[in-house]
């Protein structure tokens, strides 16, 4: 039998590790949760400048130095010809991501291709209700679609996050694909998050027909530096947007890393205080 003393201080330590974690809790609801976000157009996994070298290493080292909470990739393939003749090993790129990173994944598909599909990626540490909203095209064109999961922090705080690539064609579909986009984010039960390739600029019609209240953290942070092309000669069409009735912007960076024909778009938000 244990000795009273011993039993005592056992107690007391075990009360203490309650107090410290239901303070951790309320600090974190108190001053907000920080949320690190990346977006990353792949080129469906292979180099842009060496045809038929893959740049999976390269970009997963990326994801575990970085350690983002959620990541949105676009150009993802799923059992196709063309990921296997990159990757003989592999299934398909999501699942392959998951084994070598640790993160939790999904694939949202967009269209067929090539014996399997073509779309969306997300990476995160933790979360469900995976997946996929299906977005028009009114004036033709590929198919395209957005994949959403509830993400969970470690504070168990929870937001949406959802990721797309919208129509590289035609205007009239990114503006009804924007539309659609919008009007799904209003009817979800928790704070959103997205980002992805649109495909216009931030002089656009697109842009511009974008609610205030929904914030895109490069113009925030007035960093208007290309995440497509040649940082010199190139286009600044990859976005990360929040509600800013829910979030602020605490850091945003375009990755100078030439793994892709994109750049690695990346931020870090902070959940606003709760007002009791």
């Amino acid at each position: 039998m244990l000795p009273l003393v011993t039993v005592f201080l056992h107690l007391i330590m075990k009360q203490i590790l309650t107090l410290l974690f239901v303070s951790f809790l309320l600090i974190g609801k108190s001053y907000g949760q920080e949320i690190k976000i990346l977006t990353y157009n792949i080129f469906h996994g292979e180099s842009p400048t060496a045809p038929g070298s893959p740049n999976f290493e390269k970009i997963s080292d990326l994801f575990v130095m970085t350690q983002p909470e959620v990541i949105a990739l676009q150009e993802v393939d799923s059992l196709t010809g063309r990921h296997y003749r990159l990757y003989p090993d592999s299934v398909d790129i999501i699942k392959k991501f998951i084994r070598e990173t640790g993160y939790r994944g999904y694939f949202g598909k967009a269209m067929d291709y090539d014996g399997g599909g073509y779309g969306e990626g997300l990476l995160l540490k933790k979360g469900s209700k995976y997946h996929t909203l299906k977005l028009p095209n009114p004036a033709g064109g590929e198919p395209r679609a957005m994949a959403w999961v509830k993400a969970e922090l470690k504070t168990l705080e929870e937001f949406y996050f959802g990721g797309t690539h919208l129509c590289h064609e035609f205007a009239e579909n990114r503006k009804a694909q924007l539309d659609s986009i919008l009007s799904y984010a209003e009817t979800l039960d928790k704070p959103v998050i997205w980002a992805g390739d649109l495909n216009f600029e931030a002089d656009s019609e697109e842009y511009r027909s974008i609610p205030p209240h929904w914030k895109e953290a490069g113009a925030v942070a007035n960093n208007l530096q290309n995440t497509y092309g040649k940082t010199s000669n190139g286009a600044r069409i990859d976005y990360i947007w929040y509600d800013s009735r829910k979030f602020e912007l605490v850091e945003y960076k375009v990755i100078d890393v030439p793994y892709s024909d994109h750049y690695p778009v990346w931020a870090v938000l902070r959940m606003k205080k709760e007002t009791q």
